[in-house]
């Protein structure tokens, strides 16, 4: 019995062994399954992103957007860290002047934090949203090595002629064709740069350079323009400058741009070309929308209105229809002042995405046949139309200023500050159209969306305190506004005033007073403060407040509240 379960003993562990074993087996075959299925995963992966890449570099060669940033972004959802992938698709979104561009700067920099190209790249992203501050910040943190570049130093340089340092920009510029020196493009910008420069040597240097560069096929139209543009900014010779856009016309390179800077000055000097010209060029723009847009309006500048309008009806319907031109046609019959004509033209047609702007045109027959509901219903249109989007909001904008129809900018300015991108200068612009005219309210409602858009500014903070004070409205919050400011910067006339003046609303004239004597004679004789000064001296019954009030009426826009406390304030020391 015993040697039987030593036996069954024996054989129950023989099998578990062989268990194991097989266990064991099917478990590493599993293994080498799964990484063989990951590893082809991965060679697949790896083959799509070379073939995709490829396919996207070649659309964007060929300026097909769309299908680079298809390829680019099925890439990236194969695999998100490609940084190759997030180079086009910000490229992309870049010559579309798509700021998500700055984002996916961003990301190919955090994928690939040492790289300094990617990094620059970046930074002349963020030029090219007009964010230098961004920029500056970017290049700090490009490494010593990296400061070693000569694309480091060419980004530098546009840094610095976007803050306006031209002095600056050239030495970068010279310091990249120094460590580049047979780059031409930086030899352009230096002799830009140079030309611009108020210093003759330098001047003659910059021309001396873009001469050269004239000599250089793919440099000598951006040379050329460039001597042009220095020409007539120096008013030099009208022969030398039409002689010089007689050259740039004639490169195959030329833009349409160019030929008519060339027709506009032969128009300019009465030249006898002048006709033979304009027909080449309107041959030229015959079929291409954005060149016939641009031709007719420059007619319409040059006051060759019924020329213009005699052109287009040699064309057929299908190149009268391609946006922009309806629009320039249109603005030809508004400058013509044919309103029945523009009507016509405008009532029943479809512009597609700048519909906007038709009902504006139509709005401005309507106002000029006498037809004020037929005016406010089409505004209202093209004021909601426009609203959603910020190019749409501006091409509004800078299309009724030309009509000076004030209180519709107005309309389309606070469409803008709703834009993040337009925030800033909308609000800045409603602001001095509201101080200009002496619109205290609405001064307040923009101070008021400042302030919730950025509640730390001071200069914010205090004009919003005065402003309340003056009307009398969120009083207690004008009183802790004030009183902060000028806790933080009592240095400052502006603070001081406003603090002095919430003091004297609250009957402490002493402490207004003792505010107000903090600041120099020299401040005090400034007219918003020298005015504030002597309401502060009225209320005291002080016959020095006469000579300051007098000084303060010479105050620039000065509110209508302002000139009531100034004139309450002189009866008291009469």
């Amino acid at each position: 019995m015993g040697y039987r379960l030593r036996n069954l003993d024996t054989s129950v562990e023989k099998t578990q062994r062989t268990f194991i074993k097989l266990s064991l087996g099917a478990l590493a075959a599993l293994v080498v399954l799964v990484a063989v299925i990951w590893g082809g995963r991965g060679l697949y992966v790896r083959w799509q992103e070379r073939r995709l890449i490829r396919r996207a570099v070649t659309s964007l060669q060929q300026h097909d957007l769309r299908s680079a940033g298809l390829a680019a972004r099925t890439v990236l959802q194969l695999k998100p860290s490609s940084a190759a992938a997030a180079r086009i698709v910000a490229e992309v979104c870049e010559r579309s002047s798509d700021r998500a561009a700055l984002d996916w700067r961003r990301k190919v920099v955090q994928l690939e934090p040492q790289s300094v190209e990617d990094r620059l790249a970046w930074a002349r992203c963020a030029l090219q949203f007009n964010d230098a501050e961004g920029a500056a910040n970017i290049l700090r943190d490009v490494d010593e090595t990296g400061r070693q570049t000569a694309g480091y130093h060419a980004v530098a340089a546009l840094l610095a002629q976007a803050q306006r340092h031209a002095d600056v920009a050239a030495k970068e510029w010279s310091e990249a064709v120094r460590l580049s020196p047979n780059e031409k493009t930086y030899q352009l910008q230096l002799g830009v740069a140079r030309l611009n420069s108020k210093e003759p040597n330098e001047q003659q240097d910059g021309a001396a350079m873009l001469q050269q560069l004239r000599g250089e096929l793919e440099f000598r139209a951006a040379a050329t323009r460039q001597l042009i543009n220095s020409a007539i900014a120096q008013k030099k010779s009208a022969a030398d400058i039409l002689a010089l856009s007689g050259e740039l016309a004639k490169y195959p390179e030329a833009t349409f741009t160019d030929g008519l800077l060339y027709v506009d000055l032969l128009h300019q000097a009465q030249d006898a070309r002048f006709a033979a010209a304009l027909t080449e060029l309107e041959k030229r723009a015959a079929d291409k929308g954005t060149d016939l847009a641009q031709l007719l309006s420059w007619m319409a500048q040059a006051k060759l209105n019924l020329v213009a309008l005699d052109f287009a009806k040699t064309l057929p319907d299908s190149a009268l229809r391609k946006w922009p031109v309806p629009a320039s046609l249109a603005d030809i019959y508004v400058r013509l002042g044919d309103w029945p004509k523009l009507e016509a033209a405008v009532k029943n047609a479809n512009w597609g995405e700048y519909d906007f702007l038709r009902h504006a045109y139509l709005a401005r027959a309507y106002q000029e046949q006498d037809n004020p509901a037929g005016r406010e219903r089409e505004w209202a249109a093209a004021l909601k139309g426009a609203a959603a989007r910020t190019e749409s909001a501006v091409m509004l904008l800078r299309t009724i200023s030309e009509w000076r129809w004030e209180s519709e900018m107005v309309d389309v300015l606070w469409a803008l500050s709703a834009q993040r991108e337009k925030q800033n200068e909308a609000f800045i612009t409603l602001y001095r159209y509201y101080a200009k005219g002496g619109d205290t309210r609405g001064l307040y409602k923009v101070l008021s969306r400042l302030y919730e858009a950025d509640p730390t500014n001071r200069d914010v903070q205090n004009n919003l305190a005065q402003v309340s004070l003056l009307l009398n409205v969120d009083v207690d919050q004008a009183r802790r506004l004030a009183a902060d400011v000028y806790k933080k910067a009592p240095a400052n006339p502006a603070y001081a005033t406003t603090y002095a003046y919430s003091l004297l609303r609250d009957g402490e004239i002493s402490g207004a007073l003792r505010v107000m004597n903090s600041l120099t004679q020299e401040q005090l004789r400034q007219p918003t403060n020298s005015a504030y000064f002597g309401v502060c001296l009225a209320q005291a019954r002080d016959q020095r407040a006469k000579d300051f009030l007098e000084v303060g009426k010479t105050a620039p826009n000065l509110l209508p509240e302002e000139k009531e406390l100034i004139a309450r304030a002189e009866q008291m020391v009469k």
